[in-house]
């Protein structure tokens, strides 16, 4: 009798239903996951050197920067930071994602007044209007600048 019944829903319309909304089920678990996947937000800093030329008498100057990227995979908009407690007003500077491959960064000065410690925390927001903030620091050891991004966390 219990043979006959599972015959019966194996060849019905029943199981083939079953079957679909599972399918259904799955496909839109993976696509969350996806979108997930998609929806990074993440801001890393380096040091490095801005050239520049000074017109008067051609030659070249070379000033500490800190390079700060977009690494996530969404657009961000820098609205100010704060550097080693003053306030500076970005206006909400676009800084594209890393893989957009427009290879824009921005940049911020280092001391070059003997400071050998520069506490950096940056606040930005992404395409949904989500707040962020990601704390830099910067310690001048040997002569060279060390930078250390902290991971984002939500405003």
């Amino acid at each position: 009798m219990f043979l006959r019944q599972v015959i019966t829903l194996f060849g019905s319309q029943l199981f083939a239903n079953i079957i679909l909304l599972i399918t259904v089920l799955v496909a839109f678990a993976i696509g969350y996951r996806q979108i997930a996947l998609n929806d990074v937000v993440e801001i890393y800093a380096t040091p490095s050197v801005r050239q520049t030329l000074n017109i008067d008498n051609g030659s070249k100057l070379s000033n500490p920067i800190i390079n700060i990227q977009n690494v996530g995979t969404r657009l961000v908009y820098l609205d100010k930071y704060i550097f080693n407690g003053t306030e500076y007003i970005t206006h909400g500077q676009i800084l594209p994602s890393g893989s957009s491959q427009a290879g824009a960064s921005y940049w911020i000065d280092l001391p070059t007044n003997g400071t050998d410690h520069v506490s950096l925390l940056l606040f930005y927001h992404d395409l949904d209007g989500r707040k962020w903030k990601s704390e830099i620091l910067a310690d001048f050891i040997n002569n060279i600048w060390k930078v250390s991004s902290l991971p984002h966390i939500p405003q």
